[in-house]
């Protein structure tokens, strides 16, 4: 009985199904991400049609130095749409919002999620790609987002972008927690495989009772250990998304080295600003090739056998980039055509 009753509790705590008139929504955002955040829709998870107009629903803030809009992630919880986004290339801070409808929204605010005491090495060169989560266990949400530090460029371990040590980039995924988004947890490394990572995503597999995470690997596809420039699956040993027990990386799926991609050219396959969600009955995995040919779209029931659906439509004007899926009542955007 007690099994029974705790099992009650975890399926309870699972957002409530979907209901008929929810409406599958897409963000995504132009040239540099200066001039705001565009939104899509789909009827059938493959074919998207832009909203508004294919005009921005946000327009960045004019904060100096963080007036960008890039790789906004929305999310619809108790009647609340919430965005976070990147601000900026460089810096120590992210942008968040939030609006009834996604058109009226809140004085956007910067959040700085490191602690300012901490020493300059280990201080984050960039904040990049924040993606945010509801947590039905912990009645929280949480951020994952990918920074690196001073001190994990020099650490001479090889796992920068290009593998030599100094370089620039050498990104780990970390996590920052809210419950009211007025008050955030001391970013901490979340995710550290000893490979630069950037854009981590993560979703509850009902099914098997656990959070599953799709991430880019940002090395180059060029490096003899752990090529890059594409993207992994990766599950929690249970849905514990505060000290997860991850298993071992499945893939590539997508990107250079990986059965999915658009152009052979290893740079214009690159595959980043993934985004997954499970909609109609299976898993969509959306990814950017920004090199290349755009938006690609693969679909899967199981999160193990995938479909390329060369077929998929994004007739957006001009280069757009990075987008993420999320779902919410119609009656909340019936503003929106």
């Amino acid at each position: 009985m007690k099994v029974f009753l705790c099992a009650l509790a975890w399926i309870a705590s699972i957002a409530a199904p979907r209901a008929e008139d929810d409406v599958l929504l897409f963000t995504y955002f132009r040239d540099n991400g200066q001039h705001g955040v565009n939104l899509a829709t789909s009827a059938d998870g493959i074919h998207y049609t832009p909203l508004n107009g294919d005009q921005p629903v946000f327009i960045p803030p004019a904060w100096p130095g963080q007036n960008l809009t890039r790789d906004a992630s929305v999310l619809y919880h108790d009647g609340v749409f919430h965005m976070v986004w990147t601000s900026g290339w460089t810096g120590r801070v992210f942008g968040y919002a939030s609006s009834p409808d996604l058109k009226t929204w809140s004085e956007p605010r910067q959040i700085r999620p490191f602690l300012q005491e901490l020493a300059e090495e280990d201080q984050p060169d960039n904040i990049w790609a924040p993606e945010l989560h509801w947590d039905p266990a912990k009645r929280d949400f949480f951020i994952l987002f990918a920074s690196t530090t001073p001190r994990e460029r020099k650490d001479a371990d090889g796992s920068n972008n290009d593998g030599r040590p100094g370089s620039k980039y050498d990104n780990r995924m970390h996590i920052t927690r809210t419950a009211d988004f007025t008050t955030f947890t001391d970013a901490r490394v979340y995710f550290d495989r000893d490979f630069a990572s950037i854009d981590a995503v993560m979703r509850i597999d009902e099914a098997s009772r656990r959070w599953v995470m799709v991430i880019k690997c940002s090395r180059d596809e060029s490096l003899e250990w752990m090529p890059g420039r594409n993207l992994h699956l990766t599950w929690t040993a249970g849905m514990d998304t505060d000290h997860p027990e991850f298993g071992p990386l499945t893939g590539p799926i997508a990107g250079n080295h990986s059965p999915m991609f658009s152009d052979p050219a290893p740079r214009r396959s690159m595959a980043e600003g993934q985004t997954l969600l499970r909609y109609q009955g299976r898993w969509l995995l959306v990814w950017d090739e920004p090199a290349g040919a755009g938006f690609q779209l693969a679909e899967s029931p199981d999160l193990k056998t995938w479909t390329y659906r060369r077929d998929a439509r994004f007739p957006f004007a001009g280069k757009t980039f990075h987008g993420t899926l999320f779902t919410a009542p119609r009656s909340a955007v019936a503003w929106l055509k």
